[in-house]
């Protein structure tokens, strides 16, 4: 994996981070929501999450063959993504609500790292089976038949936990039901990024012609966003999309377009460059401490709606990109002073490699 690849990936991680502050500012800033129809707002609820999974499964190739290699998959996810969460998850209470517990750790803030842990640990269950029937029908693998078997099983996964586990058992609706539909929605990009990976599919998606169909692809998407009538109660069925939605389309040509996007920022270099790339390497304690610093602005909602729909996008994105900033500055100076102690780094925020050193 070369250099400018990883450096691209962590400059598209940095534009993922920058929509996740901007998203929760929009949501939390202003209680009253759902006072202005925002399609910016409701584009980056169905495309965020899903830019960080696919990087995620991209990234996750190492093999797990062996007792040591297990050992060591486990121990590595949970100090990065379970530890801190157990940490900064009862402060966040205990600084917003004035007592410390772990009640709702599943479906609050922190809910990301330890679906993302599920989903680490799903997808190893999958490729360990999936491994398992290419050797015993002796077949290649990196082939065209271990890409049709995940697809199969992620599509099979799919209906398992959304129709077919309903169907059996209509009481499981009600247990952890922001768990199960989270994870219909987000753990099909976590195959297909492994899947990307594993055929080295990332330099391809940079072809000319690949992007001019994903740019069509997101514009028609886009479109049908625009067209929707339900806009009532749209935050609440956040990631909760189906397997086929065109929403899903929407977040992976989207993608497509990011890593072409990112990939002449890093290969031209600069100062955006550098600091797309640093926002990216830190994108992890930076999502952990920036529900700390968000700014309040009541009436925000009010205000914008007040506008016609066609000036709506540039004040959003105005007003958005004030509230990143007023968020971002002071995050990132507490992330940097986190991170001189090679203990608290270790773990708030889960790395491990100055403390090994």
């Amino acid at each position: 994996m070369s250099r400018q690849r990883l450096l691209s990936l962590d400059a598209l991680k940095g534009i993922a981070i920058l929509m996740v502050i901007w998203g929760h500012f929009y949501l939390w800033a202003d209680s009253d929501v759902e006072a202005v129809a925002s399609y910016l707002h409701r584009f980056v609820l169905a495309v965020h999450m899903s830019l960080f999974v696919l990087i995620a499964g991209y990234l996750s190739q190492r093999k797990v063959d062996s007792y040591s290699s297990l050992k060591r998959f486990f121990q590595d996810k949970f100090v990065r993504l379970i530890l801190p969460v157990l940490l900064w998850y009862p402060f966040w209470r205990l600084w917003h609500d004035g007592r410390v517990e772990w009640v709702g750790i599943l479906r609050h803030q922190y809910w990301f790292t330890l679906h993302l842990f599920i989903y680490f640990v799903l997808f190893l269950l999958q490729r360990t089976f999936v491994d398992a029937l290419l050797r015993l029908c002796r077949v290649d693998r990196k082939s065209w038949a271990e890409a049709i078997l995940h697809t199969g099983i992620m599509i099979g996964i799919y209906y398992l936990i959304h129709d077919v586990l309903l169907h059996l058992i209509p009481t499981a609706a009600d247990i952890f039901p922001i768990v199960r539909t989270r994870l219909t929605c987000l753990y099909p990009y976590f195959v297909i990024g492994w899947l990307v990976g594993r055929f080295d599919l990332l330099d391809k998606l940079r072809s000319s012609r690949l992007v001019v169909v994903s740019f069509a692809l997101f514009v028609l998407c886009v479109g049908y966003l625009v067209q929707e009538k339900d806009w009532a109660g749209y935050t609440d069925h956040y990631l909760g999309y189906g397997l086929w939605h065109m929403y899903r389309l929407m977040a992976l040509s989207f993608f497509v377009l990011l890593v072409n996007a990112m990939h002449a920022v890093t290969e031209r270099g600069g100062r955006l460059s550098k600091w797309l790339v640093l926002l990216g390497q830190w994108s992890l304690p930076i999502y952990f401490v920036h529900y700390f610093f968000l700014p309040a602005t009541p009436g925000l909602h009010r205000w914008i709606a007040m506008a016609t729909p066609w000036n709506r996008l540039s004040m959003e994105l105005a007003v958005g990109s004030i509230g990143v900033l007023v968020t971002l500055l002071p995050t990132l100076a507490v992330v940097y002073c986190i991170r001189l102690n090679p203990y608290l780094d270790f773990a708030l925020f889960g790395e491990k490699g100055r403390l090994k050193k």
